[in-house]
C-alpha cells in the first residue's frame, strides 16, 4: 500500500511536468524544432519511429520507442515529451519511466529526474542498479545522507557489485564516515582482481584516516573512475544511435571500456557516417588489425580523411611494423613525435622500430625517453618495462637508472631496485638522488 501511495503522489508530476496535453487536447509527435539542423541519418530514423507512431498514437511502446530514439540522439527535451505520453497512456512502465529520468537529468532538470526515478523504482523496487543510479544522482547535488540511504539499499539488494561498493564507500566518505567506508573497500582490494578506480578510493580513504603506507600502495594501482556504469535499462539505446557525434562518442567510449573487438559493429556504424573522424577510423583499423587484417586496417588509413593526428601516425606505423615495412613505419612514428613529443607510447613504437632495424643504440635511447615521460605520469608499470628493454639494448643513462630505480621502488621490486641503486652509488657514491632512493628500501 505504502508503494501505491507514492506512485500516486508522483505519477501526476509524471503526467503533468513539461507541458503535455491534456488527454482531451491533440497530442503531437515530439521532434526536433529546427528540422534543418537535424543530421540525415538521424532525421531518417525519426521520420520511421513517428511514422509508426503515427500510424498507433494509442500505443505506449511505439511513444517508448520513438523517446528511445529522441533520447539516444541527445534530444533529451523531446524524448521527455514522448516518455511522458508513454507513461500517461500506460502508468506502469518501468523502462520508460526510468528513461525519462535520465532524459530529465540530461536536460539538467535535476530535481525532476530525480523524482522520475524515484517514481520507476516504486514500481522496479529490486532494480539494485536503480538505486545505485539515484545515489550517484544525489552525491551530484551533495544529498549525501540520502545518497548512503539508497546506496545500501543498492548494496542490500547486490552487494556483489563493485561499483555499488564504489558508490557506497564514496557516500560514507563524502560524509567523513571513512572508517565506515574502509571495509566496502578492503573486501574488494583482498581480492586482488579489483579495477584501479578502486584503489583510487582506497588510497583516499587511508590518507583520511593517517594510514600514508597503506595510502602509497593503493595509490600505485590507482586510475580514473569508471563514470559509465552498465545498465540493462539502456540496453536498447546503442542501437538507435544515429547522429555523428553521439555515435562517434558512444563506440569511443566501447573501444576504450571494452576494446576492438566488441567494439567493432559500432565503430563500423560511426565510420559509415562519419568518415571524417579520425579516432574512430584509427580504432576501426586497430580492430581490423586484430584480427589479422593487415591490409584492409592499411587501406582504411591511407583513404584517411581529414587532418591526421598522433594516434593516426602511430596506429600506421604499428600496421607497418605488422607488414614489416621498417622504413614505412620509421617515417610515420616521427610525424607523430612531432605532433607530441610527450607521448611515451610513440617512444616505445620508434623503440621497437628502431630494434627490428639493428639500431639497438636507437631503440636504448627510445625506451629511456619512453620511460622518463611513463615517470611524469606515474605509469610506473610501463615506466619499468620501458626501461629495461632501454636497459636490454645499451647503457641507461644516470638519470635514466635513477628513474628505473624509482619505477622498481614504486612497484614493490625490491630486488631489482637495490641492484640498480647499487648501481648508481657505484658510479657517484654521494649521488643524493640515488642515496634518497636507497632509503626508501625496506632495510635487510
Amino acid at each position: 500500500m505504502r508503494r501505491l501511495a507514492l506512485f500516486l503522489l508522483i505519477s501526476p508530476f509524471l503526467t503533468s511536468c513539461g507541458g503535455v496535453q491534456p488527454k482531451e487536447a491533440k497530442v503531437t509527435i515530439p521532434l526536433p524544432a529546427d528540422k534543418s539542423s537535424v543530421e540525415p541519418s538521424v532525421a531518417r530514423l525519426l521520420n520511421q519511429t513517428s511514422s509508426e507512431l503515427r500510424n498507433s498514437m494509442e500505443d505506449p511502446q511505439k511513444w517508448l520507442v520513438h523517446g528511445s530514439a529522441l533520447f539516444a540522439n541527445a534530444y533529451y527535451h523531446e524524448s521527455a515529451e514522448s516518455l511522458r505520453q508513454a507513461i500517461t497512456l500506460k502508468s506502469e512502465m518501468p523502462q520508460a519511466t526510468y528513461l525519462l529520468a535520465a532524459a530529465l537529468w540530461k536536460a539538467n532538470k535535476q530535481e525532476d529526474g530525480i523524482v522520475a526515478l524515484q517514481a520507476a523504482l516504486v514500481l522496479i523496487p529490486e532494480y539494485d542498479m536503480g538505486w545505485r543510479l539515484l545515489a550517484e544522482w544525489q552525491l551530484e547535488r551533495g544529498e549525501t545522507a540520502d545518497a548512503e540511504v539508497s546506496a545500501r539499499r543498492a548494496f542490500d539488494l547486490n552487494p556483489g557489485r563493485i561499483g555499488t561498493r564504489y558508490i557506497l564507500a564514496q557516500s560514507l566518505m563524502d560524509d567523513g564516515k571513512y572508517e565506515e567506508a574502509l571495509p566496502f573497500l578492503e573486501e574488494t582490494i583482498s581480492v586482488k582482481k579489483a579495477p584501479r578506480w578502486i584503489y583510487t578510493l582506497a588510497s583516499q580513504c587511508y590518507r583520511q584516516l593517517g594510514m600514508t603506507e597503506q595510502s602509497e600502495e593503493a595509490l600505485l594501482q590507482s586510475g580514473p573512475p569508471f563514470v559509465d556504469w552498465p545498465d540493462p535499462m539502456y540496453k536498447h539505446i546503442p542501437n538507435l544511435i544515429a547522429g555523428k557525434a553521439e555515435l562517434a562518442e558512444y563506440a569511443m567510449h566501447l573501444y576504450h571500456a571494452t576494446g576492438p573487438s566488441k567494439a567493432k559493429p559500432f565503430l563500423i556504424k560511426a565510420f559509415k557516417i562519419n568518415p571524417e573522424h579520425v579516432n574512430v577510423r584509427v580504432a576501426l583499423s586497430i580492430a581490423l588489425q586484430a584480427e589479422g587484417n593487415l591490409d584492409q586496417a592499411k587501406k582504411l588509413l591511407e583513404e584517411m580523411q581529414g587532418t591526421p593526428n598522433s594516434n593516426y601516425w602511430k596506429q600506421y606505423a604499428g600496421i607497418c611494423i605488422g607488414r614489416d615495412e621498417l622504413s614505412e613505419a620509421n617515417a610515420h612514428i616521427f610525424k607523430a613525435l612531432a605532433l607530441d613529443g610527450e607521448d611515451a607510447n610513440a617512444r616505445d613504437i620508434a623503440a621497437v622500430i628502431a630494434n627490428k632495424q639493428g639500431n639497438t643504440a636507437e631503440a636504448s635511447r627510445q625506451w629511456e625517453e619512453a620511460g622518463k615521460l611513463y615517470i611524469k605520469t606515474e605509469t610506473w608499470d610501463k615506466a619499468e618495462l620501458s626501461l629495461a628493454f632501454a636497459e636490454e639494448n645499451g647503457e641507461l643513462t644516470f638519470a635514466g637508472s635513477e628513474a628505473l630505480a624509482l619505477a622498481q621502488i614504486e612497484m614493490g621490486h625490491t630486488l631489482q631496485a637495490r641492484t640498480t641503486i647499487q648501481k648508481l652509488l657505484k658510479t657517484d657514491p654521494s649521488n643524493e638522488k640515488a642515496l634518497e632512493l636507497q632509503s626508501r628500501l625496506p632495510t635487510e
